[in-house]
């Protein structure tokens, strides 16, 4: 299979794909670009919103908000004024550190990981976001140790699919309601195929969509391990993927610039649709201080 362009934009690390069945979009971000953006495919209307920080992951809240989990910490955005506001703060005290890529899981609780900027990578925790009483929250790790935490997937409520980039692994683990994440219960290796695997989301089989930085591709896998399809690309840096779309049918893939040449005329940074890969699952917006 092969993807097309959705919208050419040319982020320099594009990330986060989330639809939003609530209005019918398709969110995505540039994360060293500070923008947010969405995608209304039943007008073609893109919107764009500059920030003041870095985003890592979005997704939605209510009320035209969205919350996202940036340089800072974990943030609402509005999304008609652009105005951010601050919901809980993570290693505020590490300016050399950034979130990444994250979800919220089957309870409505948003989990994402921590990163350094730049080489080496100093190990870092997943965060959740969890209820603290009085309508706050605040941000408990998880999981510790992550260098690139990445994709995020729940196959049932008490397991996860987690990708820590530079393993080469998907990792499944038991996913308690409460408490830490663990203990591993087994591995996908991908160390064989091009390319590190990234963002991931889930069909409505259970089989895994896996984005491929530096692999051109999205690499679908059953929950065995089994490669069962591939969904080529023009551009290597390959970062995430979501299916949107009312009918959950059109697999839409991000992409990054990062790495490569600005000269060589491939739509690097583009957003890209691939129709009828499969039926995906709906994505679980925030539930809020509640959850």
């Amino acid at each position: 299979m092969h993807a097309e362009i959705a919208e050419p934009s040319r982020l320099q690390l594009g990330e986060g794909s989330f639809w939003d069945a609530a209005t019918g979009r398709l969110y995505w971000i540039g994360i060293e670009d500070r923008r947010v953006m969405w995608l209304e495919p039943a007008t073609g209307e893109v919107t764009s919103l500059e920030l003041d920080t870095m985003p890592g992951t979005l997704v939605p809240y209510r009320d035209g908000r969205v919350l996202l989990a940036t340089q800072r910490g974990f943030e609402l955005l509005d999304t008609a004024t652009g105005a951010l506001r601050p919901v809980a703060e993570v290693e505020a005290d590490r300016t050399h550190r950034r979130m990444n890529d994250g979800k919220c899981d089957p309870y409505g609780r948003l989990l994402a990981g921590t990163m350094t900027l730049d080489e080496p990578r100093e190990p870092g925790p997943l965060y959740r976001l969890e209820p603290s009483g009085g309508g706050t929250v605040r941000a408990v790790p998880v999981l510790d140790g992550l260098a690139i935490p990445n994709g995020l997937a729940w196959p049932e409520p008490d397991r996860l699919w987690y990708i820590d980039t530079p393993t080469r692994r998907i990792d499944l683990y038991a996913y308690p309601e409460h408490g830490p994440v663990g203990p591993l219960i087994r591995t996908i290796d991908t160390a064989q195929l091009p390319g590190d695997p990234d963002g991931m989301t889930l069909d409505a089989e259970g089989n895994l969509w896996v984005a491929f930085w530096g692999g051109s591709a999205v690499r679908c896998f059953g929950p065995d391990g089994t490669l069962l399809e591939t969904v080529e690309l023009p551009v290597p840096q390959v970062t995430s993927v979501a299916f949107g779309g009312p009918d959950l049918r059109t697999l839409y893939i991000t992409s990054a610039a990062t790495g490569t040449d600005p000269g060589d005329g491939l739509p690097h940074g583009a957003l890209f649709r691939c129709e009828g890969a499969a039926t995906g699952r709906p994505g679980v917006p925030w539930a809020g201080p509640g959850a």
